[in-house]
């Protein structure tokens, strides 16, 4: 039945068409994450509109649901949904740039280096993510944390506008004017109402940036991190700090504090002086660069590596994460390590109402990131990843943990949490209205509202 099903799909689309026992199927089912095992019914690589359109009809009258991949990084498998259809936009790539009216549209299986690429050469930027080659759409659509956290904000923050295809292939175009509830929806509601296929984002000029990192061990080590928090809660607008931990070759835990500084070297040198001038920090990086540079600050994490990630969006940094960051990175893993992302400026004062990404009040994402290779080693560095989220929970603001970085066995709950519950009822009912029958199901799922 599947197999004709299938014939069907091939005859009402354009572009190339996968199922299972298909050349190059398990290449293209392959998920980011080698924990994550599923099998699309059948995958589409959709040559144009049309094709999603008819596509999205096709998997309502086979009864399937859909998956949407973009840049495929969903550490939670969500681009590689078991049974269902999965339409591939990873070759939906490119973005144009209106310099005058300071926006861009990009199409939304680009990666973030073809965003900065087109916007560079303007001048521009968007707040967007961190490692380059993650996929906007996802990104964009549960949040985003960039070295312009602090200054613009969120990258949902960032979006403007977007297309839309419906749970019954209609499209939409979404701006304030035509579709403003989704709109406020779509930042931070990640894919749950339909298959994005633009977005558009408003940029921002960018000077120079001056970053790089600052790495720390020894004994004065937690004083470092306390340290890194002292500046952080007094920071400006134009800084944004990460912090790294990981055990080091010789066993002893480590710290780097990655940075960006939007503006010339000498600002920002005065902004970090407290922690370069730290006896604990041994070695540091930092200078003068590009936007293109600072978005290659961080090496990407390679496809096909066992991951599993979790951590919580915090409310307050105190001795509970310092003491947590050290314990950790003590421990013997494989290439785990955890990540302190922290929030301040101008991603706290835009108001709950413009967006309903729920970690508007969050200083921090915290998330333990356990990375290896070996399948005997799966009970082990799961564990170590869990119990570092359960010694922060307490920090917690709801109990939710950032959408972006899911872990593989999330719950409904820990979605539910990651919003505050007047922005999690307002998705439900927004999501009643375009997908009731919950058809977009593969992603930090938010359930339609009871009738």
């Amino acid at each position: 039945m599947l197999e004709e099903a299938v014939r069907d799909l091939r005859g009402r689309t354009r572009g190339e068409v996968l199922e299972p026992g298909d050349g190059g199927y398990e290449a293209a089912r392959a998920a980011y994450n080698a924990m994550a095992t599923g099998r699309p019914a059948s995958i589409l690589r959709p040559a144009d509109l049309p094709d999603i359109i008819a596509a999205v009809r096709w998997a309502a009258d086979s009864g399937l649901a859909i998956g949407v991949r973009g840049g495929g990084h969903s550490v939670a498998g969500h681009s590689s949904p078991d049974g269902a259809l999965l339409i591939d936009l990873s070759r939906w790539r490119g973005a144009t740039v209106d310099p005058a009216a300071k926006t861009a549209d990009a199409l939304a299986g680009s990666r973030l280096m073809d965003l900065d690429a087109a916007t560079f050469a303007h001048g521009l930027a968007a707040p967007s993510g961190t490692f380059i080659d993650t996929g906007i759409g996802g990104l964009t659509l549960t949040g985003g944390i960039s070295w312009l956290l602090s200054s613009e904000g969120f990258a949902c923050d960032a979006l403007i506008g977007a297309q839309l295809v419906t749970a019954d292939g209609n499209v939409l175009e979404v701006d304030e004017q035509r579709e403003p509830e989704l709109l406020w929806g779509l930042r931070g509601g990640g894919g749950n109402f339909g298959i994005v296929t633009h977005l558009q984002y408003a940029l921002t000029p960018v000077p120079a940036m001056f970053g790089g990192r600052l790495r720390f061990r020894g004994g004065a080590l937690r004083d470092a991190i306390l340290r890194t928090f002292e500046v952080e809660a007094s920071a400006p607008d134009e800084l944004v700090l990460a912090i790294v931990a990981w055990r080091a070759e010789d066993g002893s835990p480590a710290i780097s504090v990655n940075v960006g500084w939007r503006g010339d070297p000498e600002g920002g040198t005065a902004a970090i002086r407290a922690l370069a001038d730290h006896p604990a920090c041994y070695e540091t990086d930092l200078k003068a660069m590009s936007w293109l540079q600072q978005q290659s600050l961080y090496q990407p994490i390679p496809f096909g590596l066992r991951q599993y990630w979790k951590g919580h969006l915090v409310g307050r940094l105190d001795e509970t994460l310092a003491d947590a960051l050290i314990a950790f990175a003590s421990e013997e893993t494989n290439e785990s390590f955890a990540l302190v992302e922290l929030i301040h400026g101008k991603a706290h004062r835009i108001p709950e109402a413009w967006a309903a990404f729920g970690g508007r009040a969050a200083v921090a994402n915290v998330t333990a990131l356990a990375i290896w290779r070996d399948p005997a080693d799966d009970e082990a560095e799961i564990a170590w990843a869990r119990r570092f989220a359960d010694r922060i929970s307490p920090l917690s603001l709801r109990g939710g943990g950032y959408l972006n970085y899911p872990e593989l066995d999330q719950t409904a709950g820990r979605v539910a949490a990651a919003y505050p519950p007047d922005s999690w009822a307002r998705l439900q009912r927004l999501k009643r209205r375009l997908d009731p029958t919950n058809r977009f199901r593969f992603n930090a799922n938010i359930p339609p509202a009871d009738a």
